[in-house]
């Protein structure tokens, strides 16, 4: 057996990251920002009103600030979007809406709600306000030459809307990774169809699909591959030259016989790798490159091919998206119930729940945690860490894994 870093290690120096293309802003939310964004425009590109209200001038604000009132005439209306330039006379004001330039020497804008107009033109305005109340300067947000999207970060939709102000319409991003999922066997059959002696449904395909599309690639479902050699090397031949990377599940234990073994030591000119990492669940695992696409075979248990996906293939395609965070990301939480395992050499992930509550983050381990519970995991939504011990007890500190799209 080796080690999970070791393993981790080894697929990590096998892929590498693609190319940056650039891609349309409503298109990149979940990319990976391939270099720096600066911004050409000021945002706001002009002072505006940040309310409802009236723009005032200097000697208007000191009346106001001195009296607690002032009456000025409405010289006007301002809406959003009005691009007229306009400087308020002394005594008057302009009723202003929210977004709207102000005009050039306004010196503050009094909400609408402290004013009180009257049928001969006029408002009085109340309440106390300052020098630049409610008013948005000029690159307040964003000033010319600032980096609005740094080099490295993950597209959320608050960048998304930031991009768009800038009036950015591409945004530099490492492109969207697209990965194919097919399984072998014949004794799989799809939901819907008659099962037939020793067939089963297909969970694990399905699984993969669902994790890998709550990672932000476009995935595609290759279907199920009957246990023919010729059909197997036709589909790995052609996802291979499609697709990123490919995801199988099954077939990768030690004395397993399957044709895709051979077929991929093929496809991979012999550089394929089948190993037996020392963890539980998902101990075996293959990992090679065909023609270009990274391969990962997962184990056939429903359980260790969503743990395996989780701590060896989401790192690798973590590393060609172009993320700088590639392995898991683990936190403390407080084991609410105890935990006994015996020493096997091995790391053991267990399935749990955990509460984050007010002052603690705590975790209780769920009772089933066979590779087969498929239904049980389905109840969790974390992962505990227990090293090569005799387990933990209650009230002691465990590491969680949380940042999982499978679990989270």
């Amino acid at each position: 057996m080796i080690s999970l870093s070791e393993a981790q290690e080894f697929v990590l120096s096998k892929v590498e990251r693609k190319r940056a293309i650039a891609t349309p802003i409503d298109k990149a939310i979940g990319l990976v920002v391939s270099s720096d964004v600066v911004s050409a425009i000021d945002i706001p590109p002009f002072d505006n009103t940040a309310v409802d209200g009236f723009a005032i001038e200097e000697s208007a604000l000191n009346l106001l600030s001195g009296q607690g009132s002032v009456t000025l005439k409405v010289a006007g209306t301002i809406a959003a979007g009005d691009g007229s330039k306009r400087e308020i006379a002394e005594g008057s004001t302009y009723r202003i809406m929210t977004g709207a330039r102000v005009p050039a020497n306004t010196a503050s804008v009094v909400m609408v709600e402290d004013s009180s107009e009257t049928e001969d033109g006029k408002v009085t305005l109340t309440g106390v306000s300052s020098q630049g109340s409610n008013i948005r300067s000029k690159g307040s947000d964003v000033s010319v030459g600032d980096v609005v999207v740094p080099e490295g970060t993950i597209l959320n939709p608050s960048h998304i809307g930031t991009l768009a102000s800038i009036g950015l319409v591409r945004v530099p991003v490492f492109r969207r990774l697209r990965v194919g999922v097919l399984s072998t066997g014949d004794e799989l059959r799809d939901g819907g169809d008659e099962l037939a002696e020793g067939q089963i449904y297909d969970s694990n395909r399905h699984s993969l699909l669902a994790a890998l599309s709550q990672s932000g690639v476009e995935v595609v479902d290759l279907g199920i591959i009957r246990d023919d050699a010729d059909l197997i090397r036709e589909a790995l031949s052609s996802a291979a030259e499609e697709f990123d990377a490919i995801a199988t599940s099954g077939g990768v234990s030690v004395g397993d016989f399957d044709y895709t073994k051979a077929i991929v030591q093929e496809l991979s000119q012999g550089n394929a790798k089948w190993m037996q990492i020392a963890i539980r669940p998902a101990k075996p695992f293959a990992f090679g490159v065909l023609n270009g696409a990274a391969f990962f075979g997962l184990p056939g248990n429903p359980v260790s091919a969503l743990v395996s996906f989780e701590l060896l293939m989401k790192p690798a395609l973590a590393k060609m998206a172009g993320k700088k965070s590639l392995l898991p990301q683990f936190i403390y939480a407080t084991a609410q119930h105890g935990y006994k395992r015996s020493l096997d050499g091995k790391i053991h992930f267990i399935r749990g729940v955990i509460d984050i509550g007010d002052d603690q983050v705590r975790v209780s381990p769920l009772p089933k945690q066979s590779s087969h519970n498929l239904n049980e995991m389905s109840q969790s939504n974390c992962l505990i860490e227990v090293p090569d011990s005799q387990g933990f007890e209650a009230g002691e500190a465990v590491r969680v894994l949380l940042n999982s799209s499978v679990w989270m």
